[in-house]
């Protein structure tokens, strides 16, 4: 026999439940996997995502004042991370081909091969996975949810950019 139904439970309820649990479960999962491919790769949180940012550009490149905008950072602190960054070869800085006033960010070879040994594999693997258990139209939804998920947590971050931190007791 089933599972007995609580009467003031709602379906959408439920759903939402399990979507927490669910959403919770993958942030956790997700957490732990940045954090052993920083142990890996040898660099902080900070550094990780700078890297994953020039990563995914176009060009392979950005500014300084770029990654500044996208991590939070001030120029001082963006300056201390790249140079972090380029004493480990991850990062190279180049002037602007027309512009000789401003500095480029590339990754390097090297951290474009380590990415690519490490995470490509994942990804394939991942991609490989859930097209063996959604057709398009279910993957059409799960790629909207995500992408207005990650819309949001835009708002936040940029909600918590706008608080000024707590003091210490």
């Amino acid at each position: 026999m089933g599972k007995p139904v609580c009467p003031t439970t709602s379906e959408p309820a439920r759903i939402s439940v399990e979507l927490k649990r669910a959403l919770e479960f993958y942030h956790g999962t997700v957490e732990d996997l940045i954090r052993e491919l920083i142990r890996v790769l040898g660099v902080n949180e900070t550094d990780r995502r700078a890297l994953e940012i020039v990563l995914l550009e176009d060009e392979k490149s950005t500014t300084p004042g770029r990654l500044a905008e996208k991590l939070g950072l001030t120029a001082a602190g963006v300056t201390i991370m790249l140079n972090r960054l380029e004493k480990q070869g991850y990062i190279a800085r180049t002037l602007h081909p027309t512009d000789r006033r401003r500095v480029i960010v590339v990754a390097t070879e090297l951290a474009a091969h380590r990415i690519q040994e490490l995470v490509v594999p994942m990804i394939v693997e991942s991609y490989k996975m859930l097209l063996s258990y959604y057709d398009t139209s279910e993957l059409e939804i799960i790629a909207d949810f995500l992408t207005r998920a990650g819309e949001l947590q835009r708002i936040h971050r940029q909600r918590l950019r706008d608080v000024d931190p707590y003091s210490r007791p």
